[in-house]
């Protein structure tokens, strides 16, 4: 998500909304037109039957996690606005405080950790950019080592497995060998100059150690040498997007390059990329917004361009469906994440689990031979706005990580039913109309700020 200072007032005045109209464990949505119907808050939410709320962590403003594995101790790195809180989630369900750093830090949407889990990066972009470099080789006491005003990276990646050096979403590539005085490298070395990338949203490294662009088009390029960059392929999204948001490439380390002659449009491992666009503050689903993504990277390693394969759109809306407790960030994706190796129904297929803002969190399966989207599952709170959601490796949790609810811990049933084409329609309107005392209060504070807005010369 990208602010301006305009946008940045509507956040903090819509920061608390939205309300859902069924207790956790309901399958359908009702939808009601007319009169708002007015719910108790209640501490789970609306969600299919294939997924079930197991609990939340009251965190406050949640707004990015990193899942990390050290030996034999699985950690989550989470970044709200107020603080850097590291878990240990050996046992998902049971998450254990390790250590926390207080410090404020509202829009570090995408955090980055080194592989060993001992140094960890945050960016703020709210008001004045900043770059903080963290030690967090002792979980239980991260330490603030040093801190560099940006030039208003929106997200920044580990380059090489110690994070000596840093790829901005500007297209900078940043020198943090040491840890005191981090610092951007002459233009002519950034990854982005290098690789023909102004700016971008974010920058992905696959399984294969290969680098994915969130640009217009979406770039690929290799470096393994984070100095020396190479650009690979590109591809362009004929749709209806703000921000190329992310993209995953799945089974990346199983790629092989096809013979010569190999024309089969049934895709093979790692010729797959999966990609969520960004439409926020468009608060009315238009079907055309709020898009997820298949792509062909057939070829790709020749330098053939991406071929856009299948888009999966919310279900329309109306003008009434752009009230603040239903959209107030937009309909939009934002951060999602992948599991490859699936059993039960999904065996063979890639399952997807995103963070849809007021559209909670919802899960998709991926035929990796055609790239066909299908809806299998979706999880609602009563007020929230998911921000991102992670699978916990080797096991059906996830974490969701929401700007209102702080963390809410989901469990994900691969052999369940999923739900039906008309619960899921129904799900995507589910709010439509339906709010509660705080809601309203927001609703108000929204109208203001419009009005101040439309007001200015």
């Amino acid at each position: 998500m990208r602010l301006s200072s305009t946008k940045s007032v509507l956040l903090t005045a819509a920061a608390v909304l939205v309300a859902v109209f069924a207790p956790a464990g309901s399958a359908t949505a009702p939808i009601h037109h007319g009169a708002a119907v007015w719910v108790d808050p209640g501490p789970g939410g609306f969600t299919s039957s294939n997924v079930t709320y197991v609990a939340s962590i009251p965190t406050g403003a949640g707004v990015s996690a990193r899942v990390v594995t050290v030996g034999a101790q699985r950690r989550l790195y989470v970044s709200s606005a107020h603080s850097l809180v590291i878990y240990d989630i050996t046992n998902p369900a049971l998450p254990l405080p390790l250590g926390v750093l207080p410090i404020y830090n509202w829009e570090n949407e995408d955090m980055a950790v080194s592989k060993d889990g001992s140094t960890t990066i945050l960016t703020e972009f709210e008001s004045t950019f900043y770059l903080h470099v963290i030690d967090t080789s002792n979980p239980r006491l991260p330490v603030l080592k040093g801190t560099h005003i940006l030039d208003g990276s929106h997200t920044v990646e580990c380059a090489d497995p110690h994070c000596n050096y840093l790829f901005a979403s500007t297209g900078e590539t940043w020198d943090i060998t040491d840890r005191t005085n981090p610092h951007p490298v002459p233009a002519a070395q950034s990854w982005g100059a290098q690789v023909g990338v102004d700016s971008s949203h974010h920058v992905h490294q696959d399984a294969a150690g290969y680098w994915i662009a969130d640009s217009s088009p979406v770039v690929m390029f290799s470096a393994k040498n984070p100095l020396h960059p190479k650009r690979i392929t590109s591809g362009t999204a004929n749709i209806d997007v703000q921000y190329q948001h992310n993209n995953i490439r799945p089974a990346a380390a199983s790629y092989r390059p096809r013979r010569p002659g190999d024309n089969s449009k049934t895709l093979r491992p790692g010729e797959l990329m999966l990609s969520e666009t960004e439409t926020n503050f468009k608060p009315q689903c238009s079907g055309a917004n709020g898009s997820f993504t298949t792509w062909s990277m057939v070829g790709w390693d020749r330098g053939q361009k991406m071929r856009q394969l299948h888009v999966l759109r919310p279900v329309n809306g109306s003008p009434l469906d752009g009230n603040a407790e239903v959209n107030a960030l937009g309909c939009s994706g934002h951060w999602f994440d992948v599991r490859e190796n699936n059993v039960g129904r999904y065996k063979g297929k890639y399952l997807t689990t995103g963070g849809w803002y007021e559209h909670g969190t919802r899960f998709l399966s991926i035929d990796p031979k055609t790239g066909s989207i299908s809806q299998v599952g979706f999880f609602q709170p009563v007020r929230g706005s998911a921000s991102a959601a992670y699978w916990i490796p080797g096991t059906d949790y996830v974490y969701v990580v929401d700007y209102q609810r702080g963390i809410d811990i989901l469990k994900f049933d691969p052999n369940a039913a999923p739900p039906t084409v008309a619960q899921t329609n129904a799900s995507w309107l589910a709010k439509l109309n339906v709010f509660d005392a705080v809601g309203a209060s927001e609703r108000y504070l929204c109208q203001q700020v419009m009005k101040q807005e439309h007001a200015r010369p």
